[in-house]
């Protein structure tokens, strides 16, 4: 479990202040652009169809997931840009954070199948969540991936 109390707020696109969004695309930028050095176009014409799941410690964001509806990005709803702040990792919120989407998930979406697009190296996470890996390996920006399925039916 993690070591803080973390507060959850669940929201639409439209729903979001323009201070949480300016700390989510803020989070995202420094991990998945500047710490894992990887330019790509995170601003993806996703976001205003999805909804976004932010974590706060102290007003500070320091976990964010954004679930993305069936036919946006793939036939069945996915989640993605899974971030966990850098000084909060390896203390479970990881497991917490992805838990509490799929829950959202199911609110939304009825039992329907959940896609991830994963880095490779987080399978291990994710299998331990009940995802299961449906393709191999593929470039996407010069990070490894695959895609990962976790069935309802």
């Amino acid at each position: 479990m993690p070591a803080k109390k973390i507060s959850w707020t669940f929201s639409s696109f439209i729903s979001l202040s323009h201070h949480d969004l300016y700390q989510l695309l803020k989070l995202r930028q420094d991990v998945f652009i500047i710490e894992q050095n990887c330019i790509y176009p995170d601003i993806d014409n996703l976001d205003q169809f999805s909804h976004h799941l932010l974590g706060f410690n102290n007003k500070l964001l320091v976990a964010y997931l954004r679930l993305v509806p069936p036919g946006k990005k793939f036939n069945k709803p996915s989640v993605g840009r899974v971030i966990i702040a850098k000084n909060e990792r390896k203390k479970g919120l990881g497991d917490e954070l992805v838990r509490m989407g799929l829950q959202k998930a199911k609110e939304l979406y009825g039992n329907q199948d959940i896609n991830v697009e994963a880095q490779a190296h987080l399978q291990e996470f994710y299998y331990r969540i009940g995802f299961r890996k449906i393709s191999d390996s593929y470039d996407v920006d010069g990070i490894l991936h695959i895609k990962m399925v976790l069935n309802h039916s």
